[in-house]
This record gives structure tokens, C-alpha cells and sequence, in this order.
């Protein structure tokens, strides 16, 4: 950025540089205006990445030059916007000779100057002629930043002025020498957003007001002590330890700006929407933190956590001689995944039996260990290396346990485990009996300190202060690492291996501070502190014999080792040198522990739950925390039960959790059942839980879902697939062939002269084919994917009813209750239409049975709950249809026993259950849509593994490629406009809107649109989970709504009622407050609510504040497949409701950019639909009198 008279010149640098932080680009701003100055701050490390930068940029442009002969070097003559006109003319003149390869293309619009690395001619025609450019640019780093796809597309939009034409890619040219191409689409409208915010923030200068919030900018930024000074001198509430943003704005909005005034904030005072121990906790550290800023003495307090067994200082086991102490580094720039380059390990110097040594030097030291790794192989080989030190370790020493500081340790151990598909048993055993022991959740829980920070580091002066090292912290040991890479010098390898030691000590040293702390806190209360112990690894509730289990455990793992073995046998290690048997056969091999790693991190979860404070809990989305006992509910006669009592428990509604009526969850603090949910109120914010009178344990202060349901039918139905496999080859006749022609994505085997080319015919629907098809399968599979409004349910009850009337038994099966249900209603119906008389039972399982959809069978349905009457009822042929879970069609008495299985939904059915249900038909029908509702797993699995089994046949692709199956390319539910922005999000733009769809149409009046996209942006602050503001809004737009005139496909017309009006939300909490505060009759829910269902209108209210206050992660708020799913609800009008900031998200990775550049573009091609403030505060107030009334 830099002044020209009195205008500025800015770059894409600048652009990054604003988007990692707004408050740079005001201070930038007045440096390039003279008013401030620069300062300086020496980088060595940034110097040396810039130098390697440019060495690797030289040595790309001589290898280009070698290949591809002369490429046409561009000299940047100066930074006068003269110069900059001249350069870029230079730069036009070889685009239009048609040059192969253009070195330092310069751009200059008059405000952005731009200089891409290269621009590669492609075969695109353009204003140019038969060709056109796209960008490339070369980055160090072996994985593209989202800053560097910013910057290429800032280049990408000037290349399109110049040829005409939009490019389609850019390519990163990594610093291990790969290419890396990006769609330009899926950046653009985000980086336009942005470049329009920059140029607003330094146009009105001194009116932009900013505050130096820490971002993970500062640390390589030369402002950072400027920001930091100001902080200080402001007692900015971020440097209380372990606040949130959203918490300062809570704060801030109820007076509370400083941390002294924070510290003395009295204990009685509530701050809306926080929780009282979460307030209690701010409070108390604020208070330590200017206790020792005013007299310079570090303190510490003892938190006393007993009452709950295993938390705080109660958590620490009993030191033993063969306790561990490790610490992991690792690069997440190499390769796709990152990589774990070493695994430390100190241990005792005698092992079990002898008496642990002492850190200071007075017996023999401790002995370190350090295990390296500089590609997948190595890290593979260190990691198993890592696993069976600890289990030997173990066998010496069951007492043992090992000891890290922050969870990075365990969760890359279960992330290459499950990447690997290695020491899983091993892992799984260490993590059920909690021999990992996180340090970092000890002190949080257990000791209150006067730092500003509860790094490893930064707790050292109070028990290790004599730390010295040539590397500083983990990101300067990332850039080290990185150095080495290239340069390979030894030493490098020695200082990180020392950084590494040293981090393992000062968890020795941390361990044994604590132990001193755990003294004192039972000196303190007078009495012992029990020590932790693992719990039973039994499922609150399962009587199942401990050593029976275990006896079936071992004997499963061991027939699962052998299968995958067979299956592996000759099979080369890379994908690309295998044929298609081997590929099938090793994928299959993946695919028999599939289930027994989802049901891991299941398990896992469950005891990580039970050590976590009630704090903690809060911000567990499945979990509810820091319950308050409200009182004894009495039925409407006032008589309580005889064996049982209901208690009411407040809690904060702000707070995301998966707790439904019906459910049994745990009590965290004993792990067993903590009642039965009978009533919710998420808006009021308490829940009733049904207790047995005989049930003398405590009020639970929060509760956790039970742990995960078994699945054994499900791996006994994947491990036969894998035994017929191994015995009689992949592609052998048999019960499973349409299965294994699933998994080497063949196309669909036919009777007669069988299917090749397009499967759906020139003049032929989508929905014929698959009627057409589907009585024709000859031990094959067909795939159909519907889009939204495509009428996939349609033909799948069309096809159900064409495979009845040809004499076929068919099963139905989906991943949930509910698409059953919907599907076989459509059955039902589409058989009435027809006149076709069929048979149908349904198989349920009472508890299983979601509350929603348990009413909605057709009624001539027979109904069954047990699997046998099913069976014997398909057996005899006394059925013609049968719906089930995957639970029925798994077992092994079904094998074989139906003409056709329908899995409905199949984008959300695993490629494993597939495997598993496979059997029970000779041909399989795939209904579904990867590109709505993903299939729910929590696991890492090896590649290709890991994909639903519709997923799995379109390999990566948005849309099914026309030989391998049939993609319904109308829909007849949404608007063109509506329809057009889904097929481009989604679809690759093979989605077309019915010719009739054009008709849908609203006389909304003024202010509203009359069809098509609608963005209504709302602002608010600090909000996570849910808006009062939006709420209001979308009453508005309601209120405008009703009474309007609504033209239907048909051409039909009537006036809009609320039940027109569908109501989306991402979170549970603004569920509540939307059902609180919108009119009767308006459908309000989640994604997942209303996934198959449409209305006129669709309002999406996405509730959360800025990237900073979403709970759960980028990739679940910006998720395309619950955008796609809640936009293409709409029949005439989509409206999207947010806060602006949300355009404005911090973006690190690639996949970042393509997730918020999806609601960029929304907003770009949508209707701006205006919600004055006086409008929003006025039915804010009446929401209010309504709830006091």
C-alpha cells in the first residue's frame, strides 16, 4: 500500500494482510499517508523464507525455460502508476502473441497492482483468440495457504479484464515441485467481498475505528508490540487467560471493558448469557492476573475439584517407575495430511521396580528417546515404534501411565492409527483404560495461576524456570523443520531435537510440581484425595461379562487380521501400481475394521466426557453442562409415580447439545445413567429427567449422551463379503456380486444384451431409465442420483412398484427410520395410484423409533419387531416388500433372500454398511445424493474407505458420471434462479429447472423480492448459537410475507399462509428462539429436519456473530451440503438471514475459501432485502411483553 497524491495503490499482499487482520490495514494506512511510521522488527526466519521463495520461483522459471523454450520475462520498470500502465501493456502484448509462458505478468487497474509469477496459455478461447491464460504462482510451502489463493485470484480478475474471459484454474507450484490447480470459482466471490471492504476501511480513514484484537497474524507482524502496548494500557479484557471473543463482547455489553473491572465484579452480578461458573472463573482470574501485575508475584490457588472423583488434582494417577513423559512435533505443511516428524519419549532410567529417578540431576537422569520421520513411511514405522514402547512399557509396568501436555498427542495418535489402519488395538487399549494422562486439563481444572496464558511454557517459571534453547515455541520449530527440508543440516535436526526434550522434562517437571500441589490442596482440606483410576470399560447399563467380552473381542480382531491379510496378499502398497482386483481386494480389507474404528472415537469421546468439568462441558455440542436442580415435577393430578420421580434441571439455552426426549443420558461424574429425558424446553433452557426412587446418587451438574450402540450384525455382515472374497476371488458368482461390482464401480450388469455407453436414453427421463432398468439387474447394482426436487423419492417408489408387479421381493433400507418411512409411504401411494395390490412389512424396534415419524406408516403396512417374524414371512414369500434398518438386512439369515434391496438416502449410507447389507438381494438400487446431507461418521479411515456408497461410485466427482449410473437432471420444486445458484454450488451445473418452474411467483410488495435469492443482513455481536436480532428480522419478512399472493407451478394462485413459510436453522438454541417468536403454523427446525420436504418460502437464519462465535467449526455453519439442503427447499424464494462479518470469516486452508465463498456468492447474486433497525427493535419488544405475559 502506498500514497499516489491523494489516492492509494494497493496490492494483493495488502488484501491478505487485511484479511488476517483490519486493524493492519489502518495502521498501514497512515504510514503510506506519512503519518505514522513503520516499525522495524527483525525477522531472520522471514528473511530466509523470502530468499528460498525466490530461489525456488528462479529455479521454476529455468526449468520452464528448459521445457518449454523461450517464456517471455516481463521487467518490472517501476511503481508509478506510468510504469505500472506500461508494464501491463508489455504483459497484454505477449498475451496477445500468444505466448506459451509469461514470467511477472503486471497488472494495474488504477487502484490494484499486481505481479503473478507466471501465466500459462491454455486452450480456452477468449478475446485473444483460440487460447487464453491462467495464473500460476510458486509457494515454499508443500500445501497452498488460502492466502496464496487469494492473491492468485486477485490476478486471476485482472487476467480476465485483459482476455475477456474468466480463467477457469490457478495452480500452485509447491515448493516440493507439484502443481496444484484450484477452480478460480471457488475464491472469486469472496475475494471481491473482500477487496470492497478494504478499499471502504481505507477510504475513510480516520473514520474507520478498529481495535488490535490478537489474531495468529501478530506473532509475524512488525506491529505486534505496538497492538500489545495498547492492550496493556487499555486492560483490554483479552489478556485475561482463557476468555473467548465472544465472552469479551458479553462483558463489554454489560459495562465490563477492563480486566480490573472484571476482577472486581461482585459475585452476586449475572452477565446475560454467560453461566454463573463461567463468570465465577473469569472473575477469580482477572483477579490473580492484576494481583500479580501490581505487585509482581506470581500466585497460584488450589482448585478443589474432589467432590468429583477424577477432575482437577483428583485426576493425577499414582506416580510409577515406568511412567512416560512424550511430546510430539509436528509439520502440517508436507504432503496432504501434514506430518508427526518426531515422537519424543522420556522414561525412567530402571523401568518397573526400580524407583524413579529425579529430574535434577541428583541420580541418574531420566532417558529420552526421539523417533523421526521425514515422509509417510517413516512416520508410519516411528509411529508404530511410539505405540509399542508404550505397550511394552505397560506389559513391565500395568501401573504406568503416560503423560503430555494439551490434547495434540492423543488426537495424532488416533488420527494415524486410522490413517495407517495400524496399532488400532493397541491405541484403542490405551485410550479405554486411560493410561494417557493430558496435564494441561489437570492445571486448567485443578490450579488457577496469575499468567496470562496456561501454556506449557509459560507455567514453567513456577516450577522450571532455568529453560534455555535455540528454538522458542512450536511454530518457530514448524519453520525449522522447513528449513531443514532444504537445506538438510544436521544441526537443524539437533535443536529440534533438543526443543523437543527439553518439552518432555518440563512435563516430568510439571507432573512432579503437581504431586506437591496435590499435598498441599490435602493438607488444605484435611483430609486424603482418592487417586484416579481407570473406570470399567463396560457401557453404563451392559451386563455382558467382562472377560466374555473380552474373549470375543480377541477372537474377532484375530479372524479380522486374517481376512485382511488374505485380502492384502501380493497387493502392492500404492494405489496407482495396483490392477482393479487388487484395488477391490485391499479396499474390502479396509472396510472389515471400518466399523470397529467408527465405534472408537464413539467410545473415546464417552470416558473424554467424564473427565471434563461442567464448564467444559457447555461447549460440548452433544452434551449439556453446569445443570442447576430447579425442583420435583409433579403430574397434573399432583400425585407423584410410585417408582419413579421427574426433576427439573435449568441450563444456559445459548448452549449447542444433541439431548432429546427419549434419550438416557450419562452423569458425567459417575457414568451411569443420570435419568430418562422426558421434556426439553431449549428455549426456557431446562430438561426433566425421570429418576427411579431408589436412585439415591446426587444431581447430576451436567449430563453426556450414552455411549455408542453395538454393531456386531453390521461387522459379521462385512466380514462374510471378505470371506467369500478371499475364498473364491473378487468378481466370483454369488450372493455378493453386485456388492464387489459396487466397489470397482462397474457398470450395472443387465439381463440380455446387457447396458454400455449413457444409461439414459436420448429421449428417455432419468426416472424411465431407472424403471426401465431396474427389473433388468442381473447380480448388479444401478446408482441414481437425485438432486434436490428431482423426484428421487418418486422413482424410487415407481421402481419399487415396477419390481413387485414383475414378481420381485424387494427390501428397503436407508440409515434412518425416517427415509424408510418416507420411502415405503411413497410405495404405498404410488401402488394405489396404479392399482397394484402388494403385501409390505415393516420391521421396528420400539426404542429405536424416532418420536417424529413414528406415526407416519401407511396403515396397511404390517408392523413387526421381531427379526424372525420378518424372516420367516420373506421366506415364505408372504411379503413383497420389507423395510428395515441395516441392523435386519445384515444378518445372515437374510442373505440371499430378496430380489432387489433399495438403499434410500445412499449418499448418507456408509460404502461399509453397504458391504454389510449387500448380501441380501442379488441386485442393489442406490438412491441418493452425496451433495445434501453427508453420511455421519466420526472416524479416520484409510482412503476410499471413508465415503458413503454413493460417494464412493461417483469417485470424487459433484455429479454421477452418465455411464456409471443416472443423475435426474430436472427439478421440479425450485425457481430457475433458485435452481441455477444450487447447480452451480452443487452440481456442476447439470441441474436444470422444469420449464414450469418459471411460474413460481410471490406478489411480495415492497422491500421484499417476488422470486429467487434473497439476503437479508442483519447485525449483532457476540452471538454463537442464537440471534434475538435475526429472529426479529425473520418475523419481519413473515409479517410481510402472510397474505401475499403465491403462484404455483400449475399456475394456480392463493395467499401465502405461515404454513407456507419453512424456517431453517443451524443451531438447536435458534430453533427455540424462532419457534418462540414466529407466528403458529410456521415450520420451523434444522437442516436435518427438513431434508425431502419444500415450501414456497425458506428463510435460513444462520444465527452466529463472525467465524470467531461459531461453536462448531467452519465446516459445519458454512457446510455446501447444508446450504444446498436448506436452500433448495424453496420452492419460489430462498432468503438467507446473517451478520455481515460472516462474508468477512478468516480463511486459512483452501477448503475455507471454498465453504465461505459459497455464501459470498449467495449474497452476490441475491435480492438485498432491507430490515430497518427501528422495525427489528420494535418486534424485538413485543417478543418480549409476549414471553413476560
Amino acid at each position: 500500500m502506498y500514497r499516489v497524491g491523494e489516492s492509494l495503490i494497493l496490492s494483493p499482499s495488502d488484501l491478505t494482510a487485511f484479511l488476517a487482520c483490519e486493524h493492519l490495514a489502518g495502521l498501514e494506512r497512515l504510514v503510506a499517508f506519512g503519518e505514522l511510521e513503520r516499525p522495524s522488527r527483525e525477522d531472520p526466519d522471514g528473511a530466509l523464507l523470502a530468499r528460498r521463495g525466490d530461489d525456488h520461483e528462479r529455479a521454476e522459471l529455468a526449468r520452464l525455460e528448459a521445457v518449454q523454450g523461450a517464456v517471455v520475462r516481463i521487467e518490472v520498470s517501476g511503481s508509478s502508476p506510468e510504469a505500472l500502465r506500461a508494464d501491463e501493456q508489455a504483459t497484454l502484448a505477449a498475451m496477445r502473441a500468444g505466448a506459451s509462458v509469461i514470467y511477472q505478468a503486471t497488472f494495474f487497474d488504477g487502484t490494484w497492482r499486481g505481479h503473478a509469477d507466471f501465466l500459462f496459455r491454455v486452450a480456452t478461447p477468449s478475446e485473444l483468440g483460440s487460447w487464453s491464460y491462467e495464473v500460476a504462482d510458486t509457494k515454499l510451502a508443500r500445501r497452498a495457504g488460502a492466502s496464496a489463493l487469494v492473491q492468485m485470484a486477485c490476478y486471476s480478475e485482472q487476467v480476465a479484464r485483459l482476455q475477456g474471459v474468466w480463467p477457469a484454474s490457478m495452480t500452485v507450484i509447491a515448493g516440493d515441485g507439484m502443481h496444484h490447480r484450484f477452480p478460480v470459482a471457488d475464491v472469486t466471490s469472496y475475494v471481491r467481498f473482500a477487496k470492497e471492504r478494504l478499499v471502504e476501511a481505507v477510504t475513510r480513514g480516520d473514520q474507520a475505528e478498529t481495535y488490535p484484537n490478537p489474531v495468529s497474524h501478530c506473532r509475524r507482524c512488525p506491529w505486534e508490540e505496538v497492538c500489545d502496548n495498547r492492550r496493556r494500557v487499555d486492560d483490554h479484557l483479552s489478556l485475561v487467560a482463557r476468555i473467548r471473543g465472544d465472552q469479551v463482547v458479553k462483558l463489554e455489553r454489560a459495562g465490563v471493558v477492563t480486566m480490573r473491572e472484571l476482577a472486581r465484579w461482585p459475585s452476586e452480578r449475572t452477565i446475560p448469557g454467560m453461566g454463573a461458573l463461567t463468570i465465577d472463573r473469569l472473575r477469580h482470574q482477572a483477579r490473580l492476573q492484576v494481583a500479580a501485575r501490581d505487585d509482581g508475584v506470581l500466585r497460584y490457588e488450589l482448585l478443589d475439584l474432589t467432590r468429583d472423583g477424577r477432575r482437577g488434582l483428583a485426576g493425577l494417577p499414582l506416580p510409577s517407575p515406568g511412567d512416560l513423559f512424550v511430546d510430539f512435533e509436528g509439520d502440517p505443511w508436507v504432503g496432504e495430511h501434514g506430518l508427526e516428524y518426531l515422537f519424543g519419549v522420556l522414561e525412567g532410567a530402571g523401568g518397573a521396580g526400580d524407583e524413579r529417578p529425579s529430574v535434577d540431576g541428583s541420580e541418574e537422569e531420566p532417558r529420552y528417546l526421539a523417533l523421526w520421520a521425514h515422509d509417510a513411511a517413516g512416520e508410519k514405522a516411528a509411529f508404530e515404534a511410539f505405540v509399542d514402547c508404550i505397550i511394552e512399557r505397560l506389559e513391565a509396568d500395568p501401573a504406568m501411565h503416560v503423560y503430555h501436555y494439551a490434547p495434540y498427542e492423543v488426537q495424532a495418535m488416533k488420527k494415524l492409527m486410522s490413517r495407517y489402519a495400524t496399532r488400532e488395538a493397541e491405541v484403542d487399549r490405551l485410550l479405554r483404560g486411560e493410561v494417557m494422562v493430558d496435564l494441561y486439563r489437570v492445571v486448567t481444572q485443578g490450579v488457577r495461576v496469575s499468567l496470562e496464558s496456561y501454556g506449557l511454557k509459560k507455567l514453567e517459571p513456577f516450577y522450571w524456570p532455568q529453560r534455555q534453547g535455540a528454538i522458542a515455541d512450536g511454530a518457530a520449530s514448524v519453520g525449522a523443520y522447513e528449513e531443514w527440508r532444504e537445506e538438510h543440516d544436521d544441526e537443524i535436526l539437533q535443536e529440534l531435537q533438543d526443543y523437543n526434550e527439553l518439552d518432555c522434562r518440563s512435563t516430568l517437571a510439571l507432573r512432579d510440581w503437581l504431586e506437591t500441589l496435590r499435598c498441599e490442596l490435602e493438607t488444605a482440606l484435611g483430609a486424603p484425595i482418592p487417586r484416579f483410576e481407570p473406570r470399567a470399560e463396560e457401557k453404563p447399563g451392559d451386563t455382558m461379562n467382562a472377560e466374555r467380552r473380552a474373549s470375543e473381542t480377541t477372537r474377532e480382531d484375530e479372524e479380522s487380521a486374517e481376512l485382511v491379510a488374505c485380502l492384502s496378499a501380493g497387493v502392492p502398497d500404492e494405489a496407482g501400481e495396483r490392477d482393479g482386483g487388487q484395488q477391490v481386494g485391499w479396499l474390502l480389507a479396509q472396510l472389515v475394521g471400518w466399523h470397529r474404528r467408527e465405534a472408537k472415537p464413539k467410545w473415546w469421546a464417552w470416558f473424554d466426557r467424564l473427565l471434563k468439568s461442567d464448564e467444559e462441558l457447555v461447549l460440548d455440542h452433544e452434551s449439556i453442562g453446569e445443570l442447576t436442580y430447579v425442583d420435583e415435577v409433579l403430574p397434573d393430578d399432583g400425585a407423584p409415580a410410585a417408582r419413579s420421580r421427574v426433576h427439573r434441571y435449568g441450563f444456559d439455552p445459548t448452549q449447542e447439545h444433541k439431548v432429546s426426549p427419549g434419550d438416557t443420558p450419562c452423569d458425567p461424574r459417575t457414568g451411569k445413567g443420570a435419568g430418562t429425558v422426558v421434556a426439553l424446553d431449549q428455549r426456557r433452557g431446562f430438561v426433566d429427567l425421570k429418576r427411579a426412587t431408589t436412585n439415591a446418587a446426587p444431581h447430576p451438574s451436567s449430563v453426556v449422551p450414552a455411549g455408542p450402540v453395538r454393531d456386531v450384525v453390521l461387522r459379521q455382515g462385512v466380514a462374510r463379503v471378505a470371506r467369500f472374497a478371499a475364498d473364491h476371488g473378487i468378481d466370483a458368482p454369488g450372493p455378493y456380486r453386485a456388492v464387489c461390482d459396487v466397489m470397482a464401480r462397474k457398470p450395472p450388469r443387465c439381463r440380455g444384451s446387457g447396458v454400455s455407453g449413457a444409461l439414459v436414453g436420448e429421449d428417455e427421463s432419468g426416472s424411465d431409465a431407472a424403471v426401465r432398468l431396474a427389473p433388468r439387474l442381473d447380480s448388479g447394482y444401478l446408482a441414481v442420483q437425485g438432486p434436490p426436487g428431482s423426484g428421487k423419492t418418486h422413482t424410487g417408489a415407481r421402481l419399487i412398484v415396477a419390481l413387485v408387479q414383475a414378481g420381485h421381493q424387494v427390501g428397503i433400507t436407508a440409515h434412518s427410520h425416517k427415509a424408510i418411512d418416507n420411502l415405503l409411504d411413497a410405495v404405498c401411494a404410488r401402488a394405489k395410484d396404479e392399482g397394484v395390490t402388494f403385501r409390505a412389512v415393516r420391521k421396528v424396534n420400539a426404542s429405536d423409533l424416532d418420536v417424529e415419524t413414528s406415526g407416519s406408516r401407511d396403515p396397511s403396512v404390517q408392523v413387526e419387531e421381531k427379526n424372525e417374524v420378518v424372516e420367516s414371512l420373506v421366506a415364505q414369500r408372504q411379503v413383497d416388500v420389507v423395510a428395515g434398518t441395516a441392523w435386519l438386512m445384515a444378518r445372515a439369515s437374510m442373505v440371499g433372500a430378496l430380489h432387489t434391496l433399495v438403499i434410500d438416502e445412499a449418499g448418507q449410507f456408509s460404502l461399509a454398511n453397504l458391504v454389510a447389507v449387500g448380501g441380501a438381494a442379488d441386485n442393489l438400487v442406490l438412491l441418493g445424493d452425496p451433495q445434501q446431507l453427508a453420511q455421519p461418521t466420526q472416524a479416520i479411515h484409510p482412503v476410499g474407505a471413508d465415503v458413503s456408497a454413493l460417494e464412493h461410485i461417483l469417485a470424487g466427482a459433484a455429479t454421477i458420471p452418465p455411464d456409471r449410473g443416472i443423475f435426474l437432471e430436472h427439478s421440479f420444486r425450485m425457481h430457475p434462479e433458485i435452481c441455477d445458484f444450487v447447480s452451480h454450488l452443487a452440481y456442476d451445473g447439470r441441474l436444470q429447472a422444469n420449464a414450469a418452474c418459471a411460474r413460481l411467483h410471490i406478489e411480495s410488495g415492497p422491500g421484499m423480492p417476488n422470486a429467487g435469492l434473497g439476503w437479508a443482513p442483519v447485525t449483532h455481536e457476540g452471538c454463537r448459537t442464537r440471534s434475538s436480532e435475526e429472529v426479529a428480522a425473520v418475523a419481519a419478512m413473515v409479517d410481510r410475507l402472510v397474505g401475499c399472493l403465491f403462484t404455483s407451478r400449475q399456475g394456480d394462485t392463493r395467499r401465502l399462509t405461515p404454513g407456507d413459510i419453512m424456517v431453517i436453522a443451524p443451531y438447536n438454541a435458534q430453533v427455540a428462539l424462532l419457534s418462540e417468536g414466529l407466528p403458529a403454523g410456521v415450520r420451523v427446525g434444522t437442516v436435518d429436519r427438513f431434508q425431502g420436504q419444500e415450501a414456497p418460502v425458506v428463510i435460513y437464519s444462520l444465527a452466529a456473530s463472525s467465524a470467531e462465535d461459531v461453536p462448531r467449526g467452519l465446516d459445519f455453519l458454512f457446510s455446501p451440503n447444508r446450504f444446498n439442503v436448506a436452500i433448495s427447499r424453496a420452492q419460489a424464494l430462498a432468503i438467507v438471514v446473517g451478520s455481515p462479518k460472516l462474508l468477512a470469516t478468516r480463511c486459512h486452508r483452501p477448503e475455507q475459501l471454498r465453504l465461505v465463498n459459497a455464501l459470498c456468492r449467495f449474497v452476490e447474486k441475491a435480492h438485498a432485502i432491507e430490515i430497518g433497525v427501528e422495525e427489528v427493535q420494535a418486534i424485538q419488544i413485543g417478543m418480549v411483553d409476549r414471553h413476560a405475559r
